[in-house]
């Protein structure tokens, strides 16, 4: 039997990673899904917004928990490339229009896109021209899971400069630590034969 490109314990990194849009943003402010509902009672299109931009990180995390227990086809490879790509983006315009923001560490956070931004097409294209194969599910879900944790500290170093940050950003950053962590050994080809 082949090995799953997801194992069931990086399932639940992402089940715990999706799990955080119900924990408070900030120290005893709303969650995500607060703000969801909200906005949803008058909006459904813009909460349907709001989730996709905002709750990119946790909807990734669904996607890997739904990776590690369904069967590899394309809806799954999808699901979990689609949201990389949303976020890869979200993080790059998040870097550009706080360049010069009163923010802690604005042009650490735009260098993190910047660099980040511009490997993953280089990834993707270098794949498909040297092997005429694609990224691997894994190659993915490790790539997504570097963007949650660079992010997750990014905000984390927001404390410094008095941002209130609540367990939302600290368990989905851990979560997507652990994840990265157990992603590390590169057993598995990196694309897809």
């Amino acid at each position: 039997m082949a090995q799953r490109p997801v194992s069931l314990v990086q399932a639940a990194l992402g089940l715990t990673l999706f799990a955080t849009i119900a924990l408070p943003m900030s120290p005893g402010g709303p969650s995500l899904l607060d703000l969801l509902v909200h906005i949803g009672r008058d909006n459904p299109i813009g909460a349907v917004i709001l989730l996709v931009m905002f709750g990119c990180p946790q909807m990734f995390g669904l996607a890997v928990a739904i990776a590690g227990v369904a069967r590899e086809d394309e809806a799954v490879r999808g699901g979990v490339t689609w949201f990389v790509a949303i976020l890869q983006g979200m993080i790059v315009l998040m870097g550009f229009n706080l360049l010069g923001a009163p923010v802690v560490a604005p042009v650490a956070l735009t260098g993190f896109a910047l660099v980040t931004g511009l490997y993953l097409p280089y990834a993707v294209g270098q794949a498909e021209a040297a092997t005429g194969a694609r990224l691997s599910l894994r190659w993915f879900v490790r790539w997504g899971a570097l963007l949650v944790a660079g992010l997750g500290l990014w905000l984390r170093l927001q404390a410094l400069g008095g941002a209130p940050v609540g367990p939302a950003v600290d368990v989905a950053t851990g979560a997507a630590v652990l994840l990265l962590a157990s992603l590390a050994r590169r057993e598995p080809p990196a694309v897809d034969e």
